[in-house]
């Protein structure tokens, strides 16, 4: 079954997703992304009629921020987030942006994260910029851009 994305605008399901991905999303970055989807651009990764993930992004005249990104568990490794990614890049690139930003936690001994690190350096995302006690997360940051 192949992968369609779409944008979507009741983000209900966006956090039960986050929700039962406790290792990345605590109840106040939830809060925070309740407030990021009510008023940012989101898009959906479905398999049929099943959301397997989304992507919630931020757009300015040559910048595009992606702000949240969440896979089902049994989705994880199936190329959903490769999807949404790929995406938004060419969503970006369509828009004239010349950069994709995301920021990420910066906790290099926290297994969930590096493994997201990762996953962002494998889509050609560089790190940029690493602070240490970043004060609106209360932990490190960090930040990963790509040019287009």
């Amino acid at each position: 079954m192949s992968v369609s994305i779409k944008q979507i605008n009741d983000c209900v399901e966006c956090v039960n997703i986050a929700r039962d991905l406790k290792e990345w999303f605590n109840e106040r970055g939830i809060e925070r992304m309740i407030l990021d989807l009510r008023d940012n651009e989101t898009y959906g990764a479905y398999m049929g009629t099943e959301l397997a993930g989304f992507i919630t992004v931020k757009s300015s005249e040559h910048l595009v921020e992606v702000l949240w990104m969440a896979v089902k568990r049994r989705y994880q490794g199936k190329g959903i987030g490769s999807a949404l990614l790929n995406f938004i890049e060419q969503l970006a690139k369509d828009r004239g942006s010349r950069l994709i930003m995301v920021k990420t936690s910066g906790d290099t001994e926290y297994e969930p994260y590096a493994r997201t690190r990762r996953f962002y350096e494998k889509h050609g995302f560089i790190p940029m910029l690493l602070i240490d006690n970043y004060s609106d997360w209360g932990e490190p940051m960090a930040l990963y851009v790509k040019c287009l």
